[in-house]
């Protein structure tokens, strides 16, 4: 009896050891997560933060922004404009979904309406006072996060990278870091009209 139980918690030690370590490595993947310092962005760097995270997409891209008619919007800007239709044309499979606050006669949406890959659709319920906008690649493999008030020309933004995390957890992983903005990217653009 007493060799039987010595064996029932050999065998109990070795199972939470294994569970242990299994928990420790599932949880241990968010220290991969690389999130940079709060900077500040203009127009000018902006466009380019929009290029370098649009080049780095593999298969997918949305974002949340205003989309407001103003000088030196992103939505306005040819290079912005030329690296879509670039990045369009040289990956059929890619998908851009767009949720702006405002439906307002920017280049990017006349440019891009007509387009089967992209899909831009205005917001319309309560959501559309968030302060945080997002602009995130292939399922949160990286995002790029701004808060700033509707017209502002200097916007506080920080990148979210989960490319260091496992692939094996990367999806898990970048799933709950960046769970509030793809939630509410799937409610409100599910909810969202899109423009006649």
């Amino acid at each position: 009896m007493l060799i039987v139980l010595g064996w029932v918690a050999v065998g109990s030690f070795a199972a939470c050891t294994v569970v242990i370590v299994w928990v420790l490595h599932r949880t241990f993947q968010y220290m991969y997560v690389k999130v940079s310092p709060v900077q500040i962005n203009d127009d000018d760097s902006a466009v380019t933060n929009f290029i370098e995270l649009l080049d780095e997409a593999r298969t997918s891209m949305i974002l949340y922004d205003d989309g407001n008619d103003m000088a030196g919007s992103v939505y306005n800007d040819s290079r912005v404009i030329d690296a879509v239709r670039s990045k369009l044309r040289f990956n059929p499979d890619f998908e851009l979904r767009c949720l702006f606050n405002c439906d307002e006669g920017v280049k990017f949406r006349k440019e891009f309406t007509d387009e089967p890959q992209v899909e831009i659709r205005t917001r319309s319920d309560v959501g559309r006072e968030r302060k945080v906008h997002y602009k995130i690649i292939d399922g949160g493999v990286k995002a790029y996060l701004s808060r700033h008030e509707l017209g502002s020309i200097q916007r506080r933004f920080k990148i979210v990278d989960c490319t260091n995390v496992s692939k094996r957890h990367r999806s898990r992983v970048a799933g709950i870091v960046l769970r509030e903005h793809t939630e509410d990217f799937a409610m409100a653009f599910s909810a969202a009209k899109v423009r006649d």
